[in-house]
Order: C-alpha cells, then sequence, then structure tokens
C-alpha cells in the first residue's frame, strides 16, 4: 500500500475531526447557553414573578377581611366598594398566576387550585353579608375561613418558593457544566479556526448573494405593484379554484368594494351572478369559472356587466386570462374597465346622428320649398308678359321665400356661435314693454289664421333692463312660434312679463298638449324638437332662447303638464 493511500483516511478523519470540533464548538456551548438562559429565564420571568404574586395574594386576603370587618364595625358601605376593588385585583393575580403555572410543578398547580375553590364561597358569602342589614355572628366563621385561606395562600408560597430554590440549584449545575465543556471545547477551537474562519468568508458570500436576490425580489414587486396602482383599469387575482386573492386601486375604486372584502370570496358569486336582463347566472354557466377550469382566455361579450353592490352593476368591458407559472397554471388574472362614459357617448353619438339626419331631411325641406318658390316666380317673371302688379306680387313672394331660407341660415349660425362660445350679445337700456308687443305684433297674422287667441299681458309699470333688443326679441319669436305649433286651433297662447326683487321674466304660455318628461333633458339641445310640435321645425329654436338668455347671464325655466300646456319662462338680471 502507497503511502498516498495510507495518508487518505488519516485525511478523511481530519477532516471529520474539523467538522465535529466546529459542530461541537458552534452546538455545546448553545445549548448549554440556552438551557442555562431558559433557566435563568424561567427563574426571573415565572418563579420570582410568581414568588411576588404569591406574597401579593397574601397582601390581599388581609385586605380583604380588613374591609370586610370595617365593614362590620361601622356599617359604612365604602367598605364595601373597596372589598371590590381589592377582589378585582385578586381575580387578576389568579389570572396571572394560572398562565405563570403552566411552567410550574403540580404541587404548585395543585396549591393554586385550592387557593381559588376556597376564594370563590368566601368571597360570594362575604358579598352576601355585604348586603345584609347585620353580619351578626357570621363573623367569627368568616375570620376561620379567613384563617383557612391565609394557610392555603402561605403553602402555595411555600410551594412556589421550594421550586425558585430548586431552579437556582439546577442552574447552578448547568453552569458548572458549561464552563467545564467550554474550556475543552477551546482547545479544539484553536485547531479549527482556519477553517471557520474560510467557512465563515464563504457565507459571508453566499448571504450577500442572497440578499441581492431578495432585493430584485422586492424592486420587481415594488414596480409590479407601480404598475397595477398606476392603470385605471380595475385588475383582479383569481386562484385556481375562483376565489379572489388580489385587487388594485382602480379595481377597488370601480366595485366601490375594499380588496379585505373580496379576498377569499367566489368571483362569480361576487360579480358575475346575475346576468343583465336580470336572469340569475348559476356557477354552471359561469363564462370565468368556465374558462378558469380549462385554463383558457375568455372575454366580454357585448353588453357585458359587473355588480359592484346588491343591486348595483354598470356596463363593463373585461378579460380573464390564465396565470401560468412555467408550466404549471396557477390561476387567473380579470382586468376590467367601467364602460359608463364610453356607452352614454355612444349613446349620445347615436342620438345626435339621428338628430342630424332628422335636421338634414327638416332644412332640406325648409330650404327645398321657399326654394321652388322663388323659381317658380322666377319663371313667371321671365317667360310671361306680367303688368306691374303681377310682377310686384312675384316679387313680393320671391322676397319672402329668400327672408324663410335666410333666417334659417341666420338659425344654424347661431347654434354654430352659441356651441362654439362665440355667441355674442350687445346690451342697452331698453324699455321690455314695448319689444313683448312687438313680438305679439309679429304673430297676430299667424294666430289668427289657426284660429287661436294670442294676448300680450305686459306690466303697466315702466319696467326697463339692459338687454340685445334683437336677441330677445328673436327669442321671444322662436317660442311663440313654437307655441303656435304646438296649440291646437280654438286654444291660447298669453305672452307675459313680470319682475322680482332680482330678475324680469318674460313667459309665453300656450294650451297646448304638453311636454313629455322624457324630453325634457335634451329639450335645449340643437335640433331637439317636442313630439307636439306640427309641421316642420327645425329644432334650433329652443337651442337659439337658452343661448340668448345664457349670454345675458340669465336662464330658461319650462313648466309643463300634459292634457294642459307648457310655460316657458326667461328670466334676466335686472342689472
Amino acid at each position: 500500500m502507497s503511502a498516498p493511500e495510507r495518508q487518505s483516511p488519516r485525511g478523511l478523519w481530519a477532516v471529520w475531526f474539523v467538522i465535529a470540533a466546529l459542530v461541537a464548538l458552534a452546538a455545546v456551548p448553545a445549548y448549554l447557553g440556552g438551557r442555562v438562559g431558559d433557566m435563568q429565564a424561567r427563574i426571573t420571568d415565572v418563579l420570582e414573578v410568581a414568588s411576588s404574586l404569591s406574597s401579593r395574594m397574601e397582601l390581599l386576603k388581609t385586605q380583604q377581611m380588613t374591609r370586610f370587618e370595617m365593614f362590620a364595625l361601622t356599617g359604612d358601605r365604602a367598605y364595601q366598594g373597596e372589598y371590590v376593588e381589592v377582589i378585582a385585583e385578586e381575580d387578576s393575580l389568579f389570572a396571572h398566576l394560572a398562565v405563570l403555572a403552566r411552567d410550574l410543578d403540580f404541587d404548585v398547580r395543585e396549591q393554586l387550585a385550592r387557593l381559588r375553590a376556597e376564594s370563590t364561597p368566601w368571597h360570594f358569602e362575604n358579598t352576601r353579608l355585604f348586603e345584609a342589614d347585620s353580619v351578626g355572628e357570621e363573623l367569627q366563621t368568616i375570620r376561620r375561613r379567613h384563617g383557612v385561606l391565609q394557610q392555603a395562600t402561605r403553602e402555595l408560597d411555600r410551594a412556589i418558593q421550594s421550586e425558585v430554590a430548586e431552579g437556582r440549584r439546577e442552574m447552578e449545575r448547568a453552569q458548572s457544566l458549561q464552563v467545564r465543556l467550554t474550556f475543552g471545547l477551546v482547545l479544539l477551537a484553536l485547531g479549527a479556526t482556519i477553517v471557520v474562519a474560510r467557512v465563515g468568508f464563504r457565507l459571508r458570500d453566499l448571504s450577500d448573494e442572497a440578499e441581492s436576490g431578495r432585493s430584485d425580489a422586492v424592486l420587481a414587486r415594488r414596480e409590479v405593484d407601480a404598475v397595477l396602482a398606476a392603470t385605471e383599469d380595475g385588475v383582479l387575482g383569481i386562484d385556481l379554484i375562483g376565489r379572489c386573492t388580489s385587487l388594485n386601486r382602480a379595481g377597488v375604486e370601480l366595485l366601490a368594494c375594499p380588496e379585505r372584502e373580496i379576498m377569499g370570496r367566489n368571483v362569480h358569486d361576487m360579480f358575475f351572478h346575475t346576468s343583465a336582463d336580470g336572469s340569475a347566472c348559476p356557477r354552471e354557466a359561469s363564462p370565468v369559472l368556465g374558462a378558469l377550469a380549462e385554463g383558457r382566455a375568455v372575454d366580454a361579450s357585448e353588453g357585458a356587466i359587473l355588480w359592484k353592490k346588491p343591486g348595483l352593476s354598470f356596463p363593463a368591458r373585461w378579460s380573464l386570462r390564465p396565470l401560468v407559472d412555467g408550466s404549471e397554471l396557477r390561476g387567473a388574472v380579470l382586468t376590467f374597465t367601467d364602460m359608463t362614459a364610453i356607452r352614454e357617448h355612444e349613446d349620445a353619438l347615436r342620438r345626435a346622428i339621428g338628430q342630424r339626419e332628422d335636421v338634414v331631411s327638416i332644412v332640406s325641406h325648409d330650404l327645398r320649398n321657399p326654394l321652388g318658390v322663388v323659381l317658380a316666380a322666377s319663371d313667371l317673371l321671365l317667360d310671361l308678359p306680367l303688368d306691374e302688379d303681377e310682377r310686384r306680387q312675384q316679387a313680393e313672394i320671391i322676397q319672402r321665400s329668400g327672408k324663410r331660407m335666410q333666417n334659417l341660415i341666420e338659425d344654424l349660425l347661431d347654434v354654430a356661435r352659441i356651441e362654439a362660445g362665440a355667441f355674442v350679445v350687445r346690451p342697452s337700456l331698453e324699455d321690455i314693454g314695448p319689444i313683448v308687443e312687438e313680438a305679439g305684433v309679429l304673430f297676430a297674422d299667424q294666430a289668427e289664421h289657426r284660429g287661436i287667441e294670442l294676448r300680450v299681458e305686459a306690466l303697466a309699470v315702466y319696467l326697463r333692463a339692459r338687454v340685445d333688443r334683437d336677441r330677445l326679441l328673436q327669442a321671444l319669436a322662436n317660442l311663440l312660434d313654437n307655441a303656435l305649433r304646438a296649440t291646437p286651433e280654438g286654444g291660447s297662447v298669453v305672452v307675459g312679463v313680470h319682475e322680482d326683487e332680482d330678475a324680469v321674466s318674460l313667459t309665453v304660455s300656450d294650451t297646448g298638449p304638453g311636454i313629455e318628461a322624457s324630453l325634457l333633458e335634451h329639450l335645449f339641445e340643437r335640433f331637439s324638437r317636442a313630439k307636439s310640435e306640427r309641421g316642420g321645425g327645425a329644432g334650433l329654436g329652443l337651442a337659439i332662447v337658452k343661448g340668448v338668455a345664457d349670454a345675458h347671464g340669465g336662464q330658461v325655466v319650462v313648466r309643463t303638464e300634459l292634457g294642459v300646456g307648457t310655460t316657458f319662462e326667461i328670466r334676466l338680471p335686472r342689472g
């Protein structure tokens, strides 16, 4: 056998010796030190505390007896309150001792249980005597029982003191053993110092690597949290059985539900339990749970909703994607967006498109008719030899038709200016009465032709306000035109002027069929027309009326009742 082969077992034994020395150096002192520390902690935190509490218990028994005797001598019930306070402190001591007794010998626990069992009936008896008119001969009985309790308390204290002494002796033996073993292990430590140092350096390197990895993981987690917090979409984490595991801040706001309230709840039961038509949706038919079970992606169907509170839902676009860790399915992520504003915009867009189509038809009709009259009259002027009166009549027809087309174009331009914020009024101090009367004169023939009574009820007093005369007359004309269109033959239209401390009010009231409540919200939008209007109207008049009132710093108020009529009121500030 060669020398290297003979030395190889020795080298292995040397390695094992170093390992054993290091293990012994680390384990034995640690074990003995921990044992001594546990003993010291037990003495300090348990035995000495229990000893102090038992001494305090004996004092409390004496205080209880003193309070009772003072009550028996004086009859002063103030001692009863002090007695109750001492009992409360004693109960606290019993509770504390009961906790400490778990680490004490059986003898201590037995003495504590005995003391507690004897104290309780003594307290009940004393409490009963406190409520009696006289203690009488029962005082001696109470004193004897107090002596028994004091004896039990002292026996408890002796048992605790005995265990304290035994604990200190045991700790001294352990400390002596620790000193002897430590001295022997120091010799082993000297031989293994270099190996320990090298291992220590290696452990430090490993610790640095682990700390670096942990820091990278924390940083990555913070970046993910920041992305989830910044997005406006809700992001909901779901485990494999459909329970909610996490919810970002945007999701909390959209669902109006704190994250802690959904944790562990079934995602279907929380947000998909009812369809958009109000019918119940069982778990078996849940698109989310079905896709989750199969590990596939799924998107919301058209008209999908999410429920956020009992009875409250909102239109939503959601998407479910499986959460895969390597090749293992861990759950899914549900992202969702509140589509309320988008649906409202879509509805408004559809309404605007419908109104645009209506107005194109109306405007085309309103332009085509006077334009046809103009062309017909011009053909007559060009083709026929008419006398002067006939030529003048045709020219007047052309002029009236041209004004109709001009008024329609001006209305369209005014609405465009109002929507662009470029609608301007030039107010001056004007008499309101003449403006109202002029509006009545303009529509007198139209009212008479339709068989409608038109009345102007202006104030008799002199009333002035700063207004743009032409624009105010335009607004009144639009209201009168609408009122005459809506009022049936035999009805009436009244134009009035009123005043109060802050404003001047111009009203136009009719006896038409009234306006449906569903139309009031959009009544002053362009191209909006009440169903009661007859014959034409581009739906621009009320938008212009509101624009005129707003430009004066006023407002338009409408009051209507189906089957009775409608009143429009333009309120203008007096200044």
